[in-house]
C-alpha cells in the first residue's frame, strides 16, 4: 500500500466520519471503496462481452425431468 494525504473541509470530513462509523469501517476504507467504484470498475462494454461469452458456452445440461428429479432429491454438483 501507498500512503497519500487528502485534505477535506471540516464539515465534509465530519460527514465522512459519520458514514464510516455507520458502516463500521474507517474513513480510509470508505474513501478507497469510493475510488475503486468510481475509477476502477469494468466498463459496461466489458461486462456485456463477458455475458455474451457465458451465454455462448455449450455446456452439458440434462433434460428437464432429470433436472427436476435432482432438485427434489437435493443433488449437488461434485
Amino acid at each position: 500500500m501507498k500512503r497519500t494525504q487528502i485534505l477535506f473541509p471540516e464539515e465534509q470530513y465530519r460527514r465522512l466520519q459519520q458514514e464510516a462509523a455507520g458502516r463500521k469501517c474507517s474513513v480510509g476504507e470508505l474513501v478507497r471503496a469510493a475510488v475503486a467504484k468510481e475509477y476502477f470498475r469494468q466498463s459496461a462494454k466489458t461486462r456485456l462481452e463477458a455475458v455474451r461469452r457465458i451465454a455462448g458456452m455449450r455446456l452439458p445440461v440434462a433434460d428437464w425431468p432429470q433436472i427436476e428429479r435432482e432438485i427434489e432429491r437435493g443433488a449437488v454438483c461434485e
